[in-house]
């Protein structure tokens, strides 16, 4: 029993571990955003944040807790084979979800409809976890010199969790817009909420690269625009598909406003990211100033016309050129 005991704690800690890594948001720009408009009297906004990542974040954090533990280690373990039995039926109470699950079994204010939906996706998050993290498919794109390069940073991106809140409000507003029951005054600020929750990612270019991986760009025998113009097409490429069937001009200019501003920062600051987490970036300055700038971006264009988007085109390019002699240096 003491030997059960001490690897039920072993699991548990692991899968606290986790689960930690998968809810740290206090660096992404959506709780920045959401904390501002608390303190400017609009919590709802801070709500909506929240609720688009806790769907999200629902299905990884069910995951079975024995998964937290290499299979070979597991195997190395001295326990009987009654033990094993045991540690497979105990260890899914170490989930915190699980609780919950149970907890609303008991509730009687929940429907049995909607506790089956809960539990049902609770179950595909917990055996799907038994499988290998999933590696986003990417068409052939053909871009010259910047296939391969194009392809490697739009799989990186799409490992990205802030896309897939993006895609939350997107693909809604999308099927509403197709049917005619979104109203145009709706297309701008839907746009401008989705630019803000994946806006973090330019700020975050290098970081599943890493310094390392800086250092493996520098070695290569492409030009350190063409890194860098690779890495903000993939990001505006996934800006028109979440806008695309909203205002996708007005998110282009967001999108590049964000890139320009955003760029900058992730050389000078390399924040090591992981795949298939939400992006983090430190600086609360930073971000803001960029989420401000995309916004404005974004209702300039809305009103004045396409033309104006040569001013955030005019803005990358600068910035292009000035982040090219910063990541070569």
């Amino acid at each position: 029993m003491a030997r059960l005991t001490e690897v039920l704690k072993a699991v548990g800690r692991a899968s606290s571990r986790r689960a930690k890594s998968f809810r740290h948001i206090s660096g992404n720009n959506m709780f920045y955003a959401g904390v501002a408009l608390t303190f400017m009297l609009d919590p709802q906004a801070m709500v909506l944040f929240l609720v688009l990542i806790g769907v999200v974040v629902f299905l990884p954090s069910s995951a079975d807790p024995m998964t937290a533990i290499p299979r070979d280690r597991l195997q190395l373990w001295p326990l009987t084979r009654a033990e094993r039995w045991a540690l497979r039926i105990i260890s899914p109470l170490l989930n915190p979800l699980a609780w919950v699950i149970l907890g609303g079994l008991a509730w009687r204010r929940i429907t049995w409809g909607l506790w089956a939906v809960a539990a049902s996706l609770f179950l595909s998050g917990f055996l799907a976890s038994a499988a290998r993290a999933p590696i986003p498919w990417i068409p052939r794109i053909r871009a010259g010199r910047l296939t391969h390069l194009l392809r490697k940073d739009l799989r990186q991106l799409l490992t990205a969790l802030d896309l897939y809140c993006a895609m939350l409000l997107a693909v809604p507003a999308g099927i509403l817009r197709l049917q005619g029951k979104l109203p145009p005054d709706a297309h701008m600020p839907i746009t401008a909420l989705i630019t803000v929750v994946i806006s973090t990612m330019p700020l975050t270019l290098f970081g599943l690269d890493r310094d390392g991986g800086k250092v493996r760009h520098r070695l290569w025998p492409n030009a350190a625009w063409l890194i860098l113009l690779s890495k903000g097409l993939a990001y505006l490429l996934v800006v028109g598909l979440v806008n695309a069937l909203l205002s996708p001009i007005a998110g282009l200019a967001g999108g590049l406003t964000a890139l320009a501003i955003g760029q900058w920062h992730s050389i000078r600051d390399t924040t090591p990211q992981t795949r298939w987490r939400f992006r983090a970036s430190h600086p609360f300055a930073v971000s803001l100033g960029q989420m401000v700038a995309s916004v404005m971006a974004i209702g300039l264009v809305t009103q004045v016309g396409w033309p104006l988007l040569s001013v955030p085109v005019l803005a990358y390019a600068v910035s292009l050129l000035l982040c090219k002699r910063q990541f070569a240096g």
